[in-house]
């Protein structure tokens, strides 16, 4: 099975867990964080993680975030394990995440919200193939 992800949080795979690159470090740990909330219920093999830009007015964020923003596209497969669209919203509201790296919107609180229409910074799709 494959799944995109799509965040407002920065989650640049950097592979830096450690050392005097405190910005790399962060964005390395909102990246296991994806990995580590998806393995809850199943193995993942990462596919990719791109940062783009443009307008997300008519992606599946909350109402609070318009226009031209900084997101990210994470793509990955299920490898071992069961899990699906609702599931994966479930796992991940509310699970806490680090702020002030790349991305352009404040969060308040800073967590991976799936769930408040207004605060949503978090949306999954299934892949057909």
């Amino acid at each position: 099975m494959e799944f995109k992800l799509y965040t407002l949080v920065d989650i640049t795979e950097t592979g830096v867990h450690r050392g005097n690159d405190r910005h790399a470090v962060r964005q390395q740990a909102n990246y296991n964080s994806i990995i580590q909330t998806i393995g809850i219920r199943a193995n993942c093999t990462p596919i990719s993680v791109r940062k783009l830009e443009g307008s997300i007015n008519k992606l599946k964020f909350g109402t609070n975030f318009k226009n031209k923003q900084t997101y990210w596209e994470f793509g990955f497969t299920i490898d071992y394990g069961e899990t699906s669209v609702d599931m994966l919203k479930d796992d991940f509201n509310l699970v806490p995440v680090l702020t002030e790296l790349d991305e352009s919107v404040k969060f308040d609180p800073p967590i991976f919200s799936t769930k408040d229409p207004s605060i949503c910074n978090i949306f999954f799709e299934h892949i057909d193939k």
